[in-house]
């Protein structure tokens, strides 16, 4: 949910606003990047599902604050009243950006989604019979923090690659009492899927459980709302980074009950967490104070702000009408290259509520060697590997267990050539129809086995490059001496 203005400090400090439905300019998007044969090209950047590129308006935001920068909270001069001002109003932005309450609910700032959730685990006191639910769609952000934790328990996937939904309420069934919590993605970093998340809130409440979002790859694509308190639709928690919302300065956050993080432990124990300390003992903060132990990215949660505030101006229908027509445009023409395997839901006639992220694969070729032919020789950024999602990879690939073994074998060994993967285009705020035309032109030349270069693999990482060729940095920004 895209929130009204709130308050006048925040957003007088903004730069003008942009007309409505008009995409923001995006910096370094088609900055020109070196081509292996000496040329100089205007970049397309696909690589958004994994960080986008900063806003301009945000950039120009964050670089205006810079002046006023202090430490919050305790300072007396100008800067740090300032400073803390705009943290608190930045703070009630976020947690309304996804319709959080404003009385009963608190946005704690965390470096990012995995941070975020890892606290939130933290959280919990679970008993030796509790289950975390999750599925297997999950990114390893919203997998791993919840082993050791609790027995964690999967939701397969339908032969469409979907969430299979009728396994997710029968195992709720069967497991009532047992699953405290249903940890599930907002939106698959791999297969695009955007998942019915209050639908399966209201699955998890009836059976006794709450529901956690990871909105890490949802929150830049469609709106959120929480919903009130006691609907049984309603979500418990939404954590998401600032980093994949065009504003790449380490900030993400947790929303949720203030009731439930005041009763928590903190997750880090130090400075600000508390309210006075003895030699003996301590009495802790409330929340959010509680769990912000340190010194906070204050530039971080103010861009975050910014950026929300960006994209309520150009208004979620614009936002997700330029997606589509792009996603529509992109599946189409993969679709015509019989040699191009797309991983999951791949019909562009019938979208669905799906997002502007494809993973595929080339019959034949390496995903390594296909996204650095992109880069090196057509100038367009992807992303290759198993997108921190290695259960759904394996299982798209219908990687054996057999299999899996021998790949553990190597990979122990120092040997990551063989690891299981794919490429993955994720389409921006910033993207073009052209951008999509260049990508599928290049594309298409790989299938068809036209490249230039010769290639050689990194046994360490699996990668490759081109033999005796090496990007040239001197231009770009260097670190002082």
């Amino acid at each position: 949910m895209l929130p009204a203005d709130q308050g006048s400090g925040f957003a007088t400090s903004l730069p003008e606003a942009t007309e409505t439905g008009t995409m923001p300019e995006v910096l370094g998007a088609r900055r020109e990047v070196p081509l292996l044969d000496g040329r100089r090209v205007a970049q397309v950047f696909l690589d958004n599902a994994a960080s986008t590129k900063p806003l301009r308006r945000v950039s120009e935001y964050v670089r205006a604050m810079e002046d006023y920068y202090s430490n919050i909270h305790r300072g007396t001069g100008y800067d740090s009243v300032f400073c803390t001002q705009q943290y608190e109003e930045a703070r009630e932005i976020v947690a309304a950006f996804v319709g959080g309450d404003p009385v009963r609910d608190v946005a704690i700032p965390v470096r990012n989604a995995t941070e975020g959730l890892n606290l939130l685990a933290s959280t919990f006191e679970f008993r030796p019979a509790d289950i975390v639910l999750t599925t297997l769609l999950e990114h390893h952000s919203n997998d791993l923090p919840w082993r050791g934790k609790a027995r964690v328990e999967y939701v397969g996937l339908r032969p469409d690659t979907t969430l299979d939904l009728a396994e997710y309420e029968a195992r709720l069934q069967a497991l009532r009492g047992r699953v405290r919590i249903v940890a599930v993605t907002g939106a698959s970093n791999v297969t695009g899927e955007v998942l019915p998340v209050h639908r399966l809130a209201e699955i998890a409440h009836r059976n006794g459980a709450l529901i956690v979002i990871d909105a890490a790859q949802l929150a830049p694509h469609r709106g959120i709302d929480m919903r009130p308190h006691g609907r049984p639709d309603h979500l418990d928690f939404v954590v998401f980074s600032a980093h994949k919302m065009n504003s790449p300065y380490g900030e993400g956050a947790i929303i949720g009950p203030q009731s439930h993080f005041n009763a928590a432990a903190p997750y880090l124990q130090g400075g600000g967490t508390v309210y006075h300390v003895g030699l003996d003992h301590v009495i802790w903060a409330d929340a959010p104070d509680r769990q912000e132990a340190g010194t906070p990215n204050v530039l971080g949660l103010l861009a975050l702000a910014a950026a929300i505030r960006i994209y309520q101006q150009v208004g979620w229908d614009a936002i997700v009408a330029h997606e589509r027509e792009l996603t529509r445009r992109l599946l189409r023409g993969m679709a015509a290259m019989p040699q191009v395997e797309i991983l999951g839901p791949a019909n562009a006639d019938d979208l669905g509520d799906r997002l502007g992220v494809v993973a595929f694969s080339v019959v034949g070729l390496h995903y390594q060697f296909v996204a650095a032919v992109l880069s090196y020789e057509f100038g367009i950024a992807v992303r290759a590997g198993c997108f921190c999602a290695h259960p759904l990879i394996k299982h798209l690939l219908k990687v054996t267990r057999d299999r899996e073994r021998a790949i553990e074998g190597e990979v122990q060994s120092g040997d990551r050539r063989e690891v299981p993967g794919a490429v993955r285009a994720s389409i921006g705020l910033h993207n073009t129809p052209a951008d999509i035309d260049r990508f599928l032109e290049a594309l298409g030349a790989i299938a068809a086995r036209r490249w230039r270069g010769r290639y050689v693999q990194e046994t360490r990482t699996g990668a490759f490059h081109p033999e005796d060729y090496t990007f040239d940095f001197s231009t770009a920004p260097q670190l002082p001496d």
